[in-house]
């Protein structure tokens, strides 16, 4: 209970000019799986300004567990007048909207607000167990 999980994500992009529409694929799924990752399973802690999380054995990253069973990527081609060939710099573009679109869908099937990242399991149980317990004094 509690455990956070995407079975399916579609990503839409507008890379100008796909020169290499493979390649693109693969850095969107890349950034896909990142932010997912960032959004529920990577929790960098830190105190007094000193990183806790410093090793993978407690700085988590998403595993096959954890990644989306189907990324499917559509390219919009639109090309950019300033860019070398009509192409757009990829990077991780994906990534702020896909932990965005992520949280909305937790928000979305729990009616919870979660103003830090990971929701993990442990954190999403916390707040539904608060929810219950604010329902249940009214």
């Amino acid at each position: 209970m509690g455990l956070v999980r995407f079975p399916r994500i579609v990503c839409a992009n507008d890379v100008g000019r796909a020169i290499n529409p493979r390649l693109i694929e693969g850095q969107v799924q890349g950034a896909v799986v990142q932010a997912i990752g960032w959004c529920t399973v990577e929790n960098f802690i830190e105190k007094d300004c000193k990183p806790q999380t410093t090793t993978l054995s407690t700085y988590l990253i998403p595993t096959v567990e954890d990644i989306p069973g189907k990324v499917d990527v559509i390219l919009v081609e639109n090309p950019e007048p300033n860019g070398p060939f009509g192409a757009r710099g990829m990077g991780e573009m994906p990534f702020v909207v896909v932990a965005s679109a992520a949280h909305q869908a937790v928000r979305q099937a729990t009616g919870l607000w979660f103003d830090v990242f990971p929701f993990n399991a442990e954190r999403v149980l916390e707040k539904l167990k608060d929810k219950g317990s604010h329902l249940a004094n009214k």
